[in-house]
């Protein structure tokens, strides 16, 4: 390992503290990073270790290893050893890839390993691992970034119910978000897939929308194709059925379960281009039982003592207000309730008409500026734009 780097040791963790993951990730058409549901719950903890450091040098990670086994659901597993030394191979082999284009056009494409080294003894108190520093600005920038709890992602099974939560984190407040299935199926590294090829199967895009995303098309979604193909239309975004179970009978796939065990309602809609399905527009919104909690949580952790998972230990005593904080504070393996799920949004569908937004990212922003021949900050003046503490911009 470093040895010129400090560590950090890790002893236990806060279920309540965010994991703010940058927004730089979720650019489909310049990155791309994938793993498994081990990978992502690996790098969303060593993310939320290391949010808090100012030093220029990062230190390594020490993560307490039975606590470790735990947060990954590995605890009761007899080849937990093997488990996670592969998750680590995992994050470790598993590139951050870009593909960019220079100023004067040329192609460009980058890799970076997340992190460096890593140390796993069976007779040692802490799991080492060394942070690679191009990274750096990845974990911990945190002027736009998507929030994103352990109570909630550590309930999700699939690498893809943790790959698209962030994403619709990310866009909630923007209430909806279209993005063309090829883009996704390139993210998700599924090109390659003769499943979900059209040129292999005539019903490739079908069976992603189903075994993907988890949605299946309803007698009012025909309905409405049928209509607007005798009037000569588009057909208007109504959201599709969640895939239900058959033996169960309950709603199951990567939207279902994002909807039941996290903090954000999530539906969709896929869009024909002529014959074939090419766009989905997903539908998001936060639930009403979690908004006031999350607020609270925001505030309470900047003020969080060294117990937990983000803070690095220190020798100094601490502050009274550190203190009066302690009380806030849990252990990530606390029995505290996530908000149910209730309304399904599958069953009691959101309004029809899109929604006026209010809040707009950095992107919708600089293309409405490149239209009106305006730049950046002109545009934000004309429009009278605040930008709040989540990276977005909102009407003042």
């Amino acid at each position: 390992m470093s040895e010129q780097n400090s560590l950090q040791k890790i002893e236990k963790y806060n279920e309540n503290k965010v994991v703010r993951v940058s927004q730089e990730l979720y650019q489909l058409e310049k990155i791309r990073w994938r793993m498994s549901t081990l990978g992502y719950r690996l790098l969303f903890a060593i993310s939320q270790s290391v949010s808090s450091i100012e030093e220029e040098i990062l230190p390594d990670v020490g993560f307490e290893k039975q606590s470790l086994f735990k947060y990954l659901g590995l605890d009761n597993n007899n080849d937990k050893y093997n488990r996670l030394a592969e998750t680590l191979v995992e994050v470790g082999q598993n590139m951050l890839q870009f593909a960019t284009r220079k100023k004067n056009g040329a192609q460009v494409w980058q890799g970076y390993t997340w992190i460096t080294a890593y140390n796993l003894a069976v007779d040692e108190k802490y799991v080492q691992i060394c942070i690679n520093p191009k990274v750096r600005k990845f974990l911990m920038q945190l002027n736009k970034y998507a929030c994103i709890q352990p109570k909630y992602y550590l309930k999700l099974s699939s690498d893809y119910q943790n790959w698209f939560y962030p994403y619709f984190k990310n866009y909630v407040k923007l209430h909806q978000w279209k993005v063309s299935i090829e883009d996704l199926k390139n993210a998700l590294e599924l090109t390659d897939s003769p499943t979900y090829d059209p040129q292999k199967n005539k019903n490739a895009n079908e069976r992603f929308l189903s075994d993907v995303i988890g949605i299946r098309i309803n007698e009012k979604v025909k309905a409405e194709q049928r209509a607007a193909k005798a009037e000569k239309r588009a057909a208007k975004l109504i959201e599709w059925d969640y895939v239900i179970d058959k033996k169960t009978q309950k709603p199951v796939g990567t939207l279902a379960a994002i909807t039941q065990h996290t903090d954000i309602n999530v539906t969709a809609s896929a869009v024909k281009t002529g014959r074939s399905y090419t766009h989905l527009v997903f539908f998001m919104s936060e639930k009403t039982a979690t908004v006031s909690n999350a607020r609270k949580e925001k505030d309470a952790s900047q003020n969080q003592a060294e117990a937990d998972m983000g803070k690095r230990q220190q020798t100094r005593k601490r502050s009274g207000k550190n203190q009066d904080m302690r009380s806030i504070m849990q252990d990530l393996f606390s029995s505290e309730p996530s908000a149910q799920a209730i309304p399904n949004p599958a069953f009691v569908p959101m309004p029809e008409k899109e929604p006026k937004r209010f809040n707009y990212d950095e992107d919708q922003i600089k293309e409405l500026a490149k239209m009106s021949k305006m730049t950046f900050a002109q545009m934000v003046e004309k429009l009278k734009l605040l930008h709040d503490e989540n990276g977005y911009y909102k009407m003042a």
